[in-house]
């Protein structure tokens, strides 16, 4: 008995050998967006790395930037107190040779003795011992005469006294003399010496004080001065006294 395939019967196909249109499309959306997903990450990883590298980058600028501005500001600090320094350095040199060419003047020598029948004048020698000119010397000298009882010359006598006396010289050159002289006067007339003024000058109850002070300015326009004072000894000799004997120390700018 022949059998014949019917056509119309249905024809059984493998399920597994066969994968729909829709399902093949959907596995390859899936495999390009996670690709896209990775190289998203890949690249905001690069981009972090890249950010990270620029900052230290910057990080590391800013530091070499501030080192170099330091080191300016220690170069700086350092000229600036070597140029101080130098200048300090001309500055003394420069005093000091002012100091060393300055006039320097100094009363030298007094000389004068009392004797009965005359006015008792002393004569003044003022030295420049300086290695410059001394301009507008000017001697103002007193002979005061002092009791036993008073001791201490009036040393503001210079100032107010019309027993004092002025004398000036325009310049006085390096190692040359100047001389002037001061008379005693008496409070009242006759200011002449008695012998009753010698005795006691020699007594020792009357005391003979011839002080004062010069001025001058020396080539530098610096202004200069010189205190004196010596007394009258009862041997009719002159010495030092211990006040009232100084100079100044004035330096020029």
């Amino acid at each position: 008995m022949n059998q014949t395939s019917n056509p119309k019967s249905p024809r059984i196909v493998n399920p597994r050998k066969r994968v729909p249109a829709t399902l093949q499309g959907s596995n390859r959306k899936t495999k390009y967006s996670d690709l896209w997903a990775l190289f998203s990450v890949i690249a905001s990883l690069l981009l972090v790395v890249v950010s990270f590298l620029t900052f230290c980058v910057i990080c590391l600028l800013a530091g070499i930037y501030v080192f170099q501005l330091k080191q300016m500001h220690k170069s700086t600090d350092a000229a600036t107190k070597a140029a101080n320094a130098a200048e300090a350095s001309v500055k003394q040199a420069k005093g000091a040779a002012r100091h060393d060419q300055r006039a320097w003047v100094a009363m030298v020598d007094i000389q004068g003795t009392p004797e009965v029948g005359t006015i008792f004048t002393v004569n003044l020698t003022a030295l420049n011992s300086g290695k410059t000119f001394a301009k507008n010397l000017t001697v103002r000298a007193v002979v005061e005469v002092i009791s036993e009882e008073r001791k201490e010359p009036d040393f503001s006598l210079e100032d107010s006294s019309p027993a004092q006396k002025d004398s000036s010289v325009s310049l006085l050159p390096p190692n040359a003399e100047y001389v002037t002289n001061v008379e005693f006067r008496k409070q009242t007339p006759p200011h002449e010496i008695m012998q009753s003024d010698l005795d006691a000058i020699r007594r020792g109850s009357l005391a003979i004080f011839v002080h004062g002070q010069m001025t001058y300015d020396d080539v530098f326009g610096c202004a200069h001065w010189t205190s004196f004072c010596t007394r009258l000894k009862p041997d009719l000799k002159y010495a030092s006294y211990g006040k009232h004997n100084d100079a100044d120390q004035n330096r020029c700018p």
